[in-house]
């Protein structure tokens, strides 16, 4: 969050992307009410927007040309400005382009989005802000107000560090204290299939896939050299990056180097059910 406030502050423009259910519209709100509590609008003459894209309103007038009221603009799901003709054919308004003239912007969608931005297309050139799932610190410190150690160890164990299925979990539990955690489980699993399989559509090159299933198959972290050694390739850093940015695993670095771990268990079991691959 710092680092997205630092560079709207020096005027940078951004471009916001992660996969299904990361945070991407709770961070945009959140950044704004921190913007607007340091006083950026007073202090500095700038005013904050968020508009929303699922919204045919804001669709229209932004692509009109007509939405961009603010110093700052916090424009969210932009993938739907794309099923509206951008980039096939239809281009942004005079003046729409990587913040402009007195404008700044944080366009924020998902892999449709920033394939977009990042070819020749777009048009625009914009600083690139992945999103991720959770540390674990961070993971155990979303579950843990209101339950208890054995409750929340079995949140986690189930649920990884992704922060829609963490609180999936934990809000049924809390719901349900009583009854017993395996329900619970399956009950979210089932609910969570939807979320799965949008996480699943995501991943669309065969060398992601592969990764993936390697990941999968194994229990806990692994280096991403070894992965690369075991799946016959040079380098596996786009595929992880783009898993990353996807919400399917986590990358961290510890003692003995950077590791790769397919963490959510719920998912790995649902993708070992939906494609016949091993869990």
């Amino acid at each position: 969050m710092r680092n997205l406030v630092t560079r709207l502050r020096r005027r940078e423009s951004v471009l916001l992307y992660g996969g299904p259910k990361l945070g991407k519209t709770s961070l945009l709100l959140h950044l704004k009410w921190l913007l607007e509590q340091q006083g950026v609008s007073s202090s500095d003459g700038l005013t904050v927007q968020y508009g929303d894209c699922l919204e045919a309103e804001v669709r229209d007038r932004f692509l009109a040309g007509d939405l961009q009221r603010s110093s700052i603009l916090l424009l969210d799901n932009c993938d739907q400005l794309l099923q509206q003709g951008l980039g096939n054919g239809k281009r942004l308004a005079r003046g729409n382009g990587d913040g402009g003239p007195g404008r700044t912007m944080v366009w924020a969608g998902g892999r449709a989005w920033r394939e977009f931005i990042r070819s020749e297309r777009s048009g625009l050139t914009l600083a690139p802000v992945p999103l991720a799932i959770l540390l674990n610190g961070e993971a155990r410190a979303l579950v843990k107000p209101e339950l208890t150690t054995d409750q929340a160890d079995a949140i986690l164990s189930y649920g990884g560090t992704h922060p829609y299925v963490l609180k999936m979990l934990r809000a049924r539990m809390i719901a349900d204290p009583t009854t017993d955690p395996a329900h619970i489980i399956g009950a979210v699993q089932a609910r969570l299939a939807p979320f799965f399989l949008a996480c699943h559509e995501a991943v669309r090159e065969p060398v992601e896939r592969t990764l993936l299933d390697y990941l999968i198959r194994h229990s806990g972290p692994i280096n991403p050299r070894q992965a690369a050694q075991a799946l016959g390739l040079p380098t596996v850093k786009p595929a992880a990056d783009t898993l990353c940015y996807l919400g399917l695993i986590s990358r961290w670095n510890l003692n003995e180097g950077a590791m790769l771990h397919a963490s959510c268990r719920l998912f790995n079991d649902w993708y070992g059910a939906h494609t016949g691959q091993p869990g």
